[in-house]
């Protein structure tokens, strides 16, 4: 695999993770006067995001947008947003934004059409991208997410039903249409295991192994992170 950076540990991941991020929004402030970061939820990247909240940026011109979603409010431990709102407090103080995917929608289909309406003119210039121990990321589940992976889709969120994905199968997420369209993107993993379900998936199909999107032809240039 091109670009994969590999930590002696997960502490020294995430502080190069904060710092990578933090120079791609630098980067896109100078170039076009205001930076868009897609970021996932989950457990790993959370102290990332923490310390990339206490980093001295202009976040008044910084937009953050989510990767994908439970549909589940804000309050909801589950919830991708909630998350985020805590571990980007300093940042959002500060005056940067984040924009929901969740709404109170009576179907998580509505949910996202009213998401897809937001994120559509968005320009995101980095998405920040987790894995699943069964090769799903964003909400691209194997089996189930094929609508979602179609590269000529219009759509920029669509919602996903997934049985087995933890927290709510009802999920909101970005298509990879949409991926296609973000100007970089970084994958962050931890573990062995981890390690090799990411280099079987690519040698899988994408409806078994949706990883592997990340790396087809048409997807944005991409950072491997990993630690044990």
């Amino acid at each position: 695999m091109d670009n994969f950076i590999v930590f002696a540990d997960r502490a020294s991941l995430l502080r190069a993770a904060a710092k990578s991020i933090a120079a791609h929004v630098k980067t896109a402030i100078e170039q076009h006067g205001a930076a868009c970061v897609a970021l996932s939820g989950g457990s790993t990247p959370a102290p990332a995001y923490r310390a990339l909240a206490e980093m001295p940026i202009d976040w008044p011109k910084v937009t953050f947008a989510l990767v994908d979603e439970r549909f589940v409010p804000p309050s909801d431990e589950a919830s991708n947003e909630g998350m985020l709102r805590r571990e980007l407090a300093a940042a959002l103080s500060a005056g940067a934004q984040l924009l929901p995917m969740f709404s109170a929608a009576s179907t998580a289909e509505l949910a996202a059409d009213q998401a897809d309406a937001t994120y559509a003119p968005l320009h995101i210039d980095l998405a920040v991208m987790g894995m699943g121990a069964d090769a799903h990321t964003a909400s691209w589940f194997p089996g189930v997410s094929a609508h979602a992976l179609d590269p000529n889709t219009a759509r920029t969120v669509v919602a996903v039903h997934a049985p087995d994905a933890a927290g709510t199968p009802e999920r909101l997420t970005l298509t990879r249409s949409a991926y296609n369209r973000i100007a970089g993107a970084m994958l962050l993993i931890t573990g062995d295991d981890k390690r090799r379900r990411l280099e079987a998936a690519l040698q899988q199909p994408i409806d078994q192994a949706p990883v592997a999107v990340l790396f087809a032809p048409g997807a944005p240039k991409l950072e491997v992170l990993w630690a044990p």
